[in-house]
């Protein structure tokens, strides 16, 4: 079975060639495009960070955490961790297809590694409906595929969509793609999907998402957690970077880092209302 796009024409472009210049484009703007075919094949980074905003807002935001893949060097396989926006399906679903199709193409789901994750983490189950009109998953996925041909390396992914965010359950989560990854000697990134602080005005979302941000930077899920709670800060995927965290220092990370941040009054013109983007790397 093979998944389809559901946010194409809506969070980026529809047409192959079109959405492929609009990528060039966003790595171009942000001086990121040179290289992109080199890397230094040092595998270092273990999770990234990235919004998933339409790519008009976002995308020059997720083009940094995309170039430092690049330069890193490219894993076999693209673990791609979103919230459930739409609040249908199970609490913690990955996809039940065997491909995820692009304007772009398609790309390979590691079937054997979802089928070991379930037995990891049982509170892992196949749902098609948690990520039938998700876009928080879908929109990373033509930067991926767009890196991996500019680096000619093949590579699967991993689409999980959470909606029970909880601190256990994304513990777990980080956790059993842990012990997943390192039972099938599968070399993996996992690519955290979130946006920041929604609509709030420029002053505040930046003041509160830089709270959050040092938080990830020092890896510290408690601190996150808690500045999120008591600043109210309507970060939406703060379980996909918890599990994010979980899974680094497992694999003996020690430092996080920011390499963009933004807000959509920066594409806009509008500052009254903001949503935040961030990218980060840990390595």
């Amino acid at each position: 079975m093979t998944r389809l796009p559901a946010v194409s024409g809506l969070f980026y472009n529809r047409n192959k060639n079109e959405l492929i210049g609009d990528i060039t484009q966003i790595f171009k703007d942000t001086k990121n495009y040179e290289n992109l075919e080199k890397t230094m094949n040092k595998r270092n980074i273990k999770t990234v960070l990235v919004p998933h905003a339409g790519y008009v807002y976002s995308g020059k935001t997720a083009s940094y955490a995309f170039k430092e893949i690049c330069d890193d060097g490219l894993p076999e396989i693209f673990i791609i961790i979103g919230p459930n926006h739409t609040g249908a399906g199970v609490n913690l679903a990955v996809t039940p297809e065997s491909k995820w199709k692009t304007p772009l193409g398609n790309v390979d789901i590691d079937r054997e590694f979802v089928e070991k994750l379930k037995e990891n983490n049982t509170l892992v189950k196949e749902d098609s409906l948690a990520e039938f009109n998700e876009h928080s998953v879908e929109v990373e996925i033509p930067f991926i595929q767009y890196i991996a041909k500019k680096q000619e390396k093949d590579i699967k992914i991993v689409p999980i969509t959470m909606k029970n965010q909880d601190p256990i359950t994304s513990t777990i989560l980080g956790e059993s793609i842990y012990k997943t990854a390192h039972s099938l000697n599968r070399d993996i990134i996992i690519v955290a999907s979130s946006d920041m602080t929604h609509y709030q005005p420029e002053p505040i979302a930046r003041t509160n998402d830089a709270k959050v941000l040092k938080n990830i930077e020092n890896l510290d899920v408690d601190s996150m957690l808690t500045n999120i709670q008591n600043y109210n800060i309507s970060m939406c995927g703060y379980g996909p970077v918890t599990a994010g965290i979980t899974f680094s220092l497992l694999e003996d990370a020690k430092i996080g880092k920011i390499l963009n941040y933004a807000t959509s009054g920066d594409a806009s013109g509008d500052y009254s209302s903001v949503v935040g983007y961030a990218s980060m790397l840990i390595k």
